[in-house]
């Protein structure tokens, strides 16, 4: 049987510290294809959420980030349609990636953000 507070918790947005937000923007924008959903400006803090293949991330700038610390998050990983067009965007705009590893029918690269995160685009091997 399942309880309610089970059905009533849903997964809300990944947060990630960024040391330039505008930075930031664009490379979400323009690398991950995110939507802007929400804009917030405070005295100490830009807070941005976007949405990125069904997934909420929620951006966070304040004037005291200036180092990113790894997180307990790895990667952040993508399925895309054609791994080959991702690729060559990525060629494009200059952004390095690892070489392309198969595993068992997936294929995946990974690649890096403005502040280090790691992200993974992967598809189906054909």
């Amino acid at each position: 049987m399942v309880s309610k507070k089970e059905i009533d918790m849903k997964f809300g947005h990944i947060g990630i510290k960024v040391l330039d937000m505008e930075k930031s923007l664009n490379f979400y924008k323009n690398i991950l294809e995110a939507k802007l959903l929400k804009d917030y400006s405070y005295p100490e803090s830009r807070i941005v959420f976007m949405e990125v293949g069904g997934t909420i991330i929620e951006l966070i700038g304040k004037e005291k980030n200036t180092k990113r610390a790894m997180g307990p998050i790895e990667h952040l990983a993508f399925k895309v349609d054609s791994l080959e067009e991702k690729m060559e965007m990525l060629r494009e705009k200059g952004i390095e990636f690892s070489d392309v590893k198969v595993v068992g029918s997936a294929k995946l690269i990974f690649f890096l953000g403005p502040d280090n995160e790691r992200f993974e685009f992967v598809s189906k091997v054909e």
